[in-house]
């Protein structure tokens, strides 16, 4: 075996012990860790020396094993580079350009959506669709996809303080009714906003996980659709749908 290969092996081995350590989520002693790696007991102690030193690992009071400040220090500066404006933007570019129409990053805040992002819009659309634009979170695509990924205790709250005026015909206003919405949307992945905001008005958005698994974000676009069963609107769908899905993975969301 080269030289290579040892360093390559030796690798791989520390990795292991690292996600051991980091599975078990607790400090744990050298023959744990010679157990659950099935690696022996010399091997192991050789990698966690060479790791504590780097703080990669560190040793208790007693004797064991847990992961180190570094890991931590290093996982802190990859969430710092997961930005969502930065994952988000080619794809909200490259849907606008496809489908004529303006394509919003938002979040809920203070139980509204705040749009966060958004390409250039004119006319009637300006006023809902602007950079910095409040909305109502009940009765708009971009509002309700967060809703449905959220626990359904939190979602209960926002509604809760939310005062679920009526629109248009439309609007959803009783909680009943909502929540079966808000089942369809997780269903199908995706929300549709058809005429609940605003009259004519009609919108995709679907939501976008973080490296934890929870959603705070959502991409959507908005237009003049004719019907929400009409090939631009379809198309419309599976644009979104497929860009939160890219950009979910961007921020380190694993299914």
């Amino acid at each position: 075996m080269t030289e290579s290969t040892n360093k390559v092996g030796s690798v791989a081995k520390a990795i292991r012990l690292i996600n051991c350590l980091a599975e078990a989520r607790r400090a744990m002693t050298l023959q744990e860790l010679s157990q659950k790696a099935g690696y022996p007991k010399s091997t192991i102690h050789a990698l966690l020396s060479t790791m504590r030193e780097d703080h990669f690992i560190e040793q208790t009071s007693d004797g064991k094993y847990r992961l180190g400040v570094r890991l931590f220090e290093l996982g802190s500066m990859v969430s710092r580079s997961w930005d969502i404006l930065s994952a988000a933007r080619p794809y909200i570019h490259q849907i606008a350009s496809e489908t004529g129409e303006p394509v919003q990053i938002a979040a809920i805040d203070h139980n509204e959506v705040l749009i966060l992002d958004a390409t250039d819009t004119f006319g009637a659309l300006r006023v809902v669709t602007n950079t910095g634009a409040r909305l109502p979170v009940y009765c708009t695509a971009l509002g309700k996809a967060i809703l449905a990924s959220m626990t359904p205790t939190q979602a209960s709250a926002i509604l809760r303080a939310s005062e679920m005026f009526a629109f248009t015909p439309h609007t959803i206003t009783e909680t009943d009714k909502l929540e079966i919405e808000l089942a369809a949307i997780r269903e199908r992945g995706y929300a549709i906003e058809n005429g609940e905001y605003r009259i004519g008005l009609r919108a995709v958005a679907a939501p976008i996980f973080d490296v934890s698994g929870s959603v705070k974000y959502s991409i959507g676009v908005s237009g003049m659709y004719r019907h929400i069963s009409g090939d631009d609107f379809v198309l419309a769908q599976k644009l979104i749908h497929t860009a939160a899905q890219a950009i979910s993975a961007e921020l380190g969301f694993r299914q």
